[in-house]
């Protein structure tokens, strides 16, 4: 399970990078179809179901959120208007990840 797994296994533990190839394919399938806000908030429904069940929380979402934003910015060094886009790009992925994650969305 990747949650129990230390930091410094995360090089070398497949089943972490595997994980990590899932997340990169669903923020890439998430930023293909912005066109298409449905299918983007089946897809957050969906992710937020799968880790409903293993009883991850809002926090650990927003962990992510943190590193992902760290990265953006060392990475693209984006200006401040693009950076706002990328946060509300975001913000409505986890408004529906969160619907989910709490069960409210009644799957």
């Amino acid at each position: 399970m990747v949650r129990k797994l230390p930091e410094e296994e995360y090089e070398s533990n497949f089943q972490f990078k595997a994980h990590v190839i899932n997340l990169m394919s669903s923020l890439d399938q998430a930023v293909k179809t912005l066109d298409q806000p449905e299918i983007v908030i089946e897809m957050m429904l969906k992710i937020g179901d799968s880790h409903r069940k293993r009883k991850l929380q809002e926090q650990h979402f927003y962990d992510l959120k943190d590193v992902l934003v760290k990265m953006l910015i060392e990475v693209l060094k984006p200006d401040s208007t693009t950076l706002g886009a990328w946060a509300k790009t975001v913000d409505f992925w986890y408004k529906h990840i969160f619907v989910s994650l709490s069960g409210t969305d009644g799957r």
